[in-house]
């Protein structure tokens, strides 16, 4: 296996990590293709603002969601496409 491989793995790996908690995915369901605040998705997922944040702020540390600031409101977007494709694949699945 050459480097580049076991480089793609390890990121593979990092990401799916991210999946192992049910806040985090139900993030990326309420996001869907949308954008909202930090006080949307805590009220969306029947969460803390705080809980909400955390998993947000791992989310965007690993370039699963992207984060602009407006005033003092924090709205989030998920980065790619292509991630919300592999989510709905997963859900016909079960």
């Amino acid at each position: 296996m050459n480097d580049q491989m076991l480089e793609l793995a390890r990121q593979q790996a990092e990401i799916c990590k991210v999946f192992g908690n049910v806040n985090r995915i139900m993030i990326l369901w309420v996001l869907g293709n949308q954008e909202m605040s930090v006080g949307d998705i805590a009220e969306a997922i029947d969460t803390s603002l705080q809980n909400a944040s955390q998993h947000l702020r791992l989310m965007k540390d690993r370039g699963i969601l992207t984060s602009r600031r407006k005033g003092q409101t924090i709205y989030y977007r998920i980065a790619g496409n292509k991630l919300m494709e592999g989510c709905r694949i997963l859900q016909q699945t079960f």
